[in-house]
C-alpha cells in the first residue's frame, strides 16, 4: 500500500509539473512518522465507510439542535427559533401525518409537539454539516438553510398531502435577492440524524421553478427576508444559479503530506463574498483532493477539517483569484482543540 500511495503522489507530481501556472510548488510524499500513533496511518480508501473519522468528524462540530414546542390544539402555531425575528416557522392546525410500517396516519390536533431546529447561517454552518451548496454538478449561492424535525411521542412527524407550512427567512448581513429558490434534499432510507453524514445527500430544487417571494416588515420601507411556503421537512435550502460557463471552469487539486488522508480529512473551498461552498472529491489514484466547479477570477479560501485518533486538525489557505486553469495547492494542517475548530468555523 505504500507503493501504491508512492505512485499517487507521483502522479500528482506530474500534474503539476504539466499545469504549468500551477498555483504552487511541485508536489511531494513526505511522510512523518510518529510512534505508535494514528497519524502512521497513510492508506487510502476507495469508498468510504461511515465510520471513518472523514465522516464522524460531523458528530463532534455539529452543535445540538435547538427545540421549541408548539400546541397542535392551535389554530395557528407560530415559533420565532431562539426568540428571533430572523427564523419564524407558523404551522396550521392539523397538517401532520406519522407514517408507520408503510402506512401514513393523521396526527390528531391535540398535546404538543417539539420542534428540531439546525439553522445554516453562515459558511461555517454548511462544512459543520458536510455540505456544499451545489445541486449535481451546478455550483449555488445560498442565502442561507435549515433542518426542521418535528416529533410527537418520539415519533417523526410529516407534512400531510396537499399540506403546507410558512417559513420567514431574514439573511445575517444581506439583502434579500428577488431570484432566490427553495430547494430540499434528497436523503439516504431511512433517514440518518442531523448530526450523521449521509452518502446519497444531494440538494433538489423544488418542482415549483418560482423565485422565493419577499417580504417587508411593518413600518420597514426596505425589503426584509425570504417568505418561503414549504410542503416537506427536514433539509431546506435557499439557493440560486452560479454563473459558470463549462468551459472556463478552474481544476483545483489539493494535497497533503502524507498523514492525511481521504479517510480522516475533508476539504471545502469557499467564496470569501458570498455562502458558496464546494466540498472537493478525494481522487484516490492521485491521493488528493480536488474540484471541477468553480469558475476563473473567484475569490475563494480553501479549508480542510481532519481527525486523527481524538486529536483534530485545521488548514487554510486563501487564493486571492483563481486565473489558470489548473491549480495545485499544499496544504499543512496544524493541531488545534475541538473548541478551537468549531470557533474558527463559527466565525466563516
Amino acid at each position: 500500500m505504500k507503493h501504491a500511495s508512492y505512485i499517487g503522489f507521483i502522479l500528482l507530481a506530474g500534474f503539476a509539473f504539466i499545469g504549468g501556472t500551477s498555483c504552487t510548488k511541485e508536489v511531494s510524499g513526505e511522510f512523518t512518522q510518529y510512534p505508535n500513533n494514528p497519524l502512521n496511518d497513510t492508506v487510502w480508501s476507495t469508498s468510504l465507510k461511515p465510520t471513518d473519522a472523514a465522516n464522524t468528524i460531523v458528530n463532534d462540530v455539529m452543535p445540538a439542535v435547538e427545540t421549541e414546542t408548539i400546541n397542535l390544539e392551535n389554530t395557528l402555531s407560530e415559533i420565532k427559533v431562539g426568540g428571533n425575528d430572523s427564523f419564524r416557522i407558523s404551522f396550521a392546525k392539523g397538517i401532520f401525518t406519522s407514517v408507520e410500517n408503510g402506512v401514513i396516519t393523521p396526527v390528531k390536533p391535540e398535546g404538543t409537539a417539539e420542534i428540531q431546529i439546525f439553522r445554516i447561517r453562515r459558511t461555517g454552518d454548511l462544512i459543520k454539516c458536510l455540505r456544499s451548496t451545489q445541486s449535481g454538478s451546478v455550483l449555488m449561492e445560498s442565502a442561507g438553510g435549515f433542518f426542521i424535525r418535528v416529533l410527537k411521542d418520539g415519533k417523526e412527524l410529516s407534512i400531510a398531502s396537499g399540506g403546507s407550512y410558512v417559513v420567514k427567512w431574514i439573511e445575517t448581513g444581506a439583502d434579500p435577492k428577488n431570484d432566490m429558490r427553495k430547494f430540499y434534499a434528497k436523503e439516504s432510507n431511512p433517514t440518518p440524524d442531523y448530526n450523521v453524514t449521509d452518502p446519497n445527500f444531494e440538494w433538489k430544487p423544488d418542482a415549483y421553478a418560482a423565485a422565493i417571494p419577499l417580504f417587508w416588515e411593518s413600518g420597514n420601507p426596505r425589503l426584509t427576508g425570504y417568505q418561503i411556503t414549504l410542503s416537506s421537512l427536514r433539509w431546506v435550502s435557499i439557493q440560486r444559479n452560479v454563473v459558470v460557463n463549462a468551459s472556463d471552469k478552474i481544476k483545483l487539486t489539493t494535497y497533503f503530506s502524507s498523514n492525511y488522508t481521504n479517510k480522516n480529512t475533508a476539504v471545502f473551498a469557499y467564496y470569501k463574498n458570498q455562502k458558496t461552498v464546494v466540498k472537493l472529491d478525494f481522487d484516490y489514484a492521485t491521493r488528493s483532493f480536488k474540484t471541477e466547479l468553480l469558475p476563473p477570477g473567484a475569490e475563494i479560501k480553501i479549508v480542510s477539517i481532519s481527525k486523527i485518533g481524538t486529536s483534530y486538525y485545521l488548514s487554510e489557505k486563501e487564493v486571492s483569484k483563481l486565473t489558470s486553469a489548473s491549480c495545485i495547492i499544499k496544504l499543512e494542517p496544524e493541531k488545534v482543540s475541538l473548541a478551537k475548530l468549531q470557533a474558527y468555523l463559527d466565525g466563516i
